[in-house]
């Protein structure tokens, strides 16, 4: 459904992206993991289309959209969500919403919006102030906002940041029923690995811009490599 091939992002000397390739299928939840500075926000900012890579492709079903932005990827199907909820500080609930539903066109009808709330688990009153919202609530509600435009491919980077053990639970059964649901191939950051292992039928992980392994979460978190990097990476670098 979506895939990238060698895949190269430098910035000046610094290598953010060294040749990387991706590939998540319908109906998979693919996990991308590494240390700080590895690269995986720098992947998911190529991918869809926020930055343009140095060399490299990007398919998505079947269609190479290298050169294409955002916003034509959006509407092929492509959505993201960001490491850091951020939602409108002024508007309602009711009125974010329906700021996302009338976006795209077709639009969806409330109903969807309503089916859409019972999938993520998403209960706040629509006359809630957005922005008073916790963490919890406004992951809830950037979810059901990018699901208006009914992607069928979903980057979710770090969902569960800024959350406690349970609500951890609950996102991790929200994107589950989001796949089996819908059929979506989804792609999961994430640096904690046991949400990976959770989540996740097959994983990739970055260090320094490089994979190092591709497999089953038993199988790489049990890699030599993978080991190493997370816990004698250096301090202090940044994704």
């Amino acid at each position: 459904m979506l895939s990238g091939h060698d895949i190269r992002k430098t910035y000046g000397a610094f290598v953010a992206l060294g040749g990387v390739s991706i590939s998540v299928e319908g109906g998979e939840i693919l996990g991308v993991a590494g240390p700080n500075g590895a690269g995986k926000t720098t992947l998911f900012d190529v991918l869809t289309g926020r930055v343009k890579p140095d060399s490299g492709t990007v398919t998505l079903d079947g269609a190479d959209v290298t050169r294409e932005g955002a916003f034509k990827r959006a509407r092929r199907g492509l959505a993201r969500t960001f490491q850091a909820p951020l939602v409108p500080s002024s508007l309602t609930v009711g009125e974010t919403l329906e700021v996302a539903r009338i976006a795209f066109a077709p639009r969806v009808d409330k109903a969807e919006e309503a089916r859409l709330r019972d999938l993520t688990n998403f209960t706040a009153p629509d006359g809630k102030i957005a922005g008073a919202l916790d963490t919890l609530d406004r992951r809830k509600l950037l979810l059901c906002c990018v699901l208006l435009h009914g992607p069928r491919v979903l980057l979710l980077d770090e969902p569960c940041s800024g959350l406690l053990a349970d609500e951890i639970g609950e996102i991790e059964d929200v994107i589950r029923r989001l796949v089996a649901e819908t059929g979506m191939a989804v792609c999961v950051v994430e640096h904690r690995l046991e949400i990976l292992e959770a989540l996740a039928k097959r994983v990739l992980v970055l260090d320094a811009g490089e994979e190092i392994a591709l497999g089953s979460p038993q199988d790489v978190f049990n890699d030599p490599k993978v080991r190493a990097a997370y816990f004698e990476a250096p301090a202090g670098a940044s994704a």
